[in-house]
């Protein structure tokens, strides 16, 4: 039986995957403004926004948000589908933003395409078949 070539996603596939979930993401935000004006904690609803959808499509069996769909690449776990895998790995987006953007420059300069989230988290970003 013969395997299949994995396909590893590159920077600019998920760099365009990711620009594209922002359109959807900023206008929850925008309309979340209307819902709670002056509601003083923003930076909680903006949160709960960007990793909840992030987090909540990642877990579907797409493994994509929209924009990873339209970019025909989607995440997947090393070694098992795990929950608290695709959580660690949008959270730790965070370290690899504080890293002055290190963490995602690691995506261009390794085999796998892989940044310093998906290293912690032990995931990886691949083409669709």
């Amino acid at each position: 039986m013969e395997e299949k070539e994995i396909k590893y996603a590159g920077f600019s596939q998920r760099l365009l995957a990711h620009n594209i979930d922002l359109l959807p993401i900023f206008a929850l935000m925008f309309g979340s403004t209307f819902l709670f004006p002056k509601a003083g904690f923003d930076w909680l609803i903006f949160s709960l926004i960007y990793f909840g959808y992030h987090i909540g499509f990642e877990l579907t069996n797409w493994q994509a948000t929209p924009g990873k769909r339209i970019a025909k690449i989607h995440v997947e776990v090393e070694d098992e589908k795990s929950t608290l895998r695709i959580i660690l790995r949008n959270f730790l987006k965070i370290f690899s933003l504080l890293l002055f953007f290190a963490g995602f420059v690691f995506i261009i300069f390794n085999e796998r395409s892989k940044g310093l989230h998906d290293y912690l988290a032990r995931t990886v970003v691949v083409f669709d078949d």
